[in-house]
């Protein structure tokens, strides 16, 4: 009598894969709840219509027109003058009461930083420019 022993068949040691979709979906519903998304504000701004589509072209008098330059290093000048952005609202403020009609002319060179030609537009605001023009060069 000859026993032939049979070898036991041991099946491989595997994780099962059938829920990793699950977890995976379950996690990534997870982080999107959790996440905080931040909503970046732009300038709020209206902006007039454009010539060709129906809006006017506007010749302003030289006396109604003030020019305000922010050069690449962030100094700030007004009418060629230069000054301190401390000094620009008091000097808006004087010129929006000597005329109300003044349109001041923000014109920032392209390599400032953003950061100055947008602190100069708040300053406008804040002094009561009503009329303001933005320009790059």
């Amino acid at each position: 009598m000859n026993i032939v022993k049979q070898k036991k068949v041991r099946k491989k040691a595997s994780i099962p894969t059938a829920s990793m979709a699950d977890v995976a979906f379950l996690l990534l519903i997870f982080f999107l709840v959790t996440t905080k998304f931040d909503a970046k504000k732009g300038l709020g701004l209206i902006l007039p219509p454009h010539a060709e589509t129906g809006g006017q072209k506007v010749k302003i008098k030289k006396e109604n027109l003030t020019k305000i330059k922010v050069n690449r290093k962030g100094d700030i000048a007004i009418d060629e003058r230069r000054i301190s952005y401390s000094d620009l609202r008091k000097i808006i403020e004087k010129k929006v009461n000597e005329n109300p009609k003044m349109v001041f002319v923000l014109e920032a060179d392209r390599r400032c930083k953003y950061h100055m030609m947008v602190e100069a537009l708040d300053q406008l605001l804040a002094a009561g420019a009503k009329t303001i023009s933005l320009s790059t060069r």
